[in-house]
């Protein structure tokens, strides 16, 4: 049962002038309103996001504390590090869900993971999870490649269709 909607950022919540710099994210729609639709249906909602930025200059000091509060996230986690670094947290390896679960005090198999690119999917996935593809960003691109690895992949236009989709989660 899924208990967790983890948002990827960058392509998925919004568009980036520039990939370089976290601070040019231009949100799609009232990330806050979305991520409020979610909660009230039961689910904890958070941002699982590659900040390579970090890593090579260009991102440190964004605030994105401040950032994913203000979207009223229960949960995010970021890797800062680039490719080249070989950690444990970047996607597509599931380090950031496995500890976005663990604060939550949930099972990485109780998220899904949204985003535009197949590491994305193959993230949630990997975690014991699920992954849903949404086709902005990225997403139209990597979508043949997803659905061929992943069939039964959920595919949405956009993050914020998602909310419809989900029916209220019981609570015991």
């Amino acid at each position: 049962m899924i208990r967790c909607i983890l948002f990827d950022r960058d392509g998925t919540l919004g568009k980036l002038a520039d990939k370089r710099y976290p601070q040019t994210l231009t949100p799609y729609c009232d990330v806050a309103s979305v991520f409020a639709q979610i909660k009230a249906k039961g689910y904890k909602v958070g941002v699982v996001t590659n900040q390579s930025s970090i890593a090579r200059g260009t991102g440190k000091g964004y605030d994105f504390d401040g950032e994913f509060t203000s979207y009223g996230a229960d949960v995010w986690e970021i890797c800062p590090h680039d490719n080249d670094d070989r950690c444990e947290c970047r996607k597509p390896k599931s380090g950031l869900v496995f500890a976005a679960a663990k604060k939550l005090g949930i099972r990485a198999e109780e998220c899904l993971v949204v985003g535009d690119r197949f590491s994305d999917v193959t993230c949630g996935i990997g975690a014991g999870g699920q992954g849903a593809l949404v086709l902005t960003g990225n997403g139209n691109a990597e979508r043949e490649a997803v659905l061929r690895a992943y069939p039964n992949t959920l595919v949405l236009p956009r993050f914020d269709s998602l909310p419809a989709l989900l029916p209220p989660l019981l609570r015991l």
